[in-house]
Parts: C-alpha cells; structure tokens; sequence
C-alpha cells in the first residue's frame, strides 16, 4: 500500500508572498512576474517567484550569505513542503549544513506555530544524503565512509531538533500544528536519550489515542519501525 501524500498546509502564502518579493528586490531587482501569470492565485505566483529566487540565490553565493537571515525566515513561511528545497539548498550550499540547521532547531524552539511547521518543512532538505559508491551498496544499505562522517558530525543537531519536535509537540496548543509536528516524531523511545522518555512516552500516547489525526504517522510506521527516522536523521 503506498504512503499517503502529506499535504501542504492551506493559506500559508499569505504570509510567504511579501517575503518573496522583499527577497527578489534583493537578488532579482529586475525580474518581473511573466505575464503568463497575470490573474493566477497568489498560491502559483508564489511558486514562480520561489522558482527565481532560489535560482539566482544559487547563482550568487555571496549575495545568499549576505541575505541568509531573510532567505531563512522566508522559508519557515514557505507554503509547499517540496519547494522550500528551492531556498534551502542554496542556503546549504552558501552558509553550510551546521548553520541552517542550527536556525531550524532555532525556529523550532521559539518560533511562531506557522515558524515551527516550516523549519519541520526545512529540516529535510538541510540534512547532507548518504552516499553510495555502487548500486549493490545502495540494496545493501552500505554507505560511504565519508558522508556517514559528514552526517554524524552532525549529530549534536539532530538531537537538539529532536528533543525541540518533541517539547513543542507536547506544549502546542494548536491540533493542526501539533499534527504537522508529529511528523518529525518517532515512536521508536530508543531513538531518544533518558531525560526525555517521560515526554516520549506522553507524545506516544497522545499519537496512539487519536490514530485518525495522527494516521500520516502511523501509516509509515507500518513500513519503516522508526517513521520520520531513518539513516540520514
């Protein structure tokens, strides 16, 4: 049975708009919308404009670390789980893994709830890929030496995002941003170290009483025994 697609949280590019514009003055102050899009939603606008934006923020690695403080708050604001990687990976590029993914674990702890659910939206795409030197290592599971190296230098921020996802999960007030968090969580306590069992095991019964909220979860369960876990968290 295939995963059921996680969806885009709707009216999220209200708010995402002005901070494309803000940062197309930046880097594209010529740039304008084509006409093509004159009357599309502000939804489809959006993409196009994220489409420049993190076009010309990889072209200009410089003007991306001058701009990487608002290049990151506009993408804890971005409305598609997938096109954030648009902003992201030039900012991974320009600034590092370690620094874009110290500000995810930033806006997770102390960000707006729309801040929150964009840095889980981010943490995805700032976190380096196992390598594979062959296809047989790919079946096997065997990754290089070196990206493993690269991913487990990162690993003090792996556990601070997790033990973030998990204090903003349980003192959330909202269903619909303590649902989107739920999906940076595991079920698997192993996972997480002994200060935080007792509030692993408050999110896991929270999860498991209500199967229908948190059914995106659950449903991987069923297919991975870590969900949201996986080497490269």
């Amino acid at each position: 049975m295939a995963l059921e697609i996680i969806p885009d949280r709707a009216g999220r590019e209200v708010a995402f708009e002005p901070m494309l514009d803000e940062l197309l003055t930046a880097f594209s102050p010529d740039w304008e919308l084509p006409p093509i899009m004159e009357g599309e939603e502000r939804y489809h606008c959006n993409e196009v404009k994220r489409f420049e934006v993190g076009e010309a923020a990889a072209q200009d690695l410089e003007a991306t670390r001058q701009h990487a403080d608002l290049l990151m708050r506009a993408a804890v604001h971005d409305q598609c789980r997938s096109g954030i990687r648009q902003l992201i990976e030039p900012l991974v590029k320009a600034i590092g893994h370690r620094q874009v993914q110290s500000a995810i674990v930033d806006y997770m702890r102390t960000g707006s709830d729309a801040e929150k659910v964009g840095a889980s939206m981010a943490w995805y795409f700032a976190r380096p890929g196992l390598q594979y030197a062959s296809m047989e290592d790919l079946r096997r599971g065997v990754p290089t030496e070196e990206s493993k190296a690269e991913l487990e230098a990162l690993a003090d921020l792996r556990d601070d995002y997790r033990a973030a996802c998990l204090s903003v999960f349980l003192t959330c007030e909202d269903p619909e941003t303590r649902q989107d968090l739920s999906l940076d969580l595991s079920l698997d306590a192993t996972i997480y170290p002994a200060a935080l069992q007792d509030s692993h095991e408050k999110a896991r019964r929270i999860i498991l009483a209500d199967p229908e909220r948190y059914r995106l979860l659950l449903g991987r369960c069923t297919h991975a025994s870590s969900p949201m876990e996986s080497q490269q968290d």
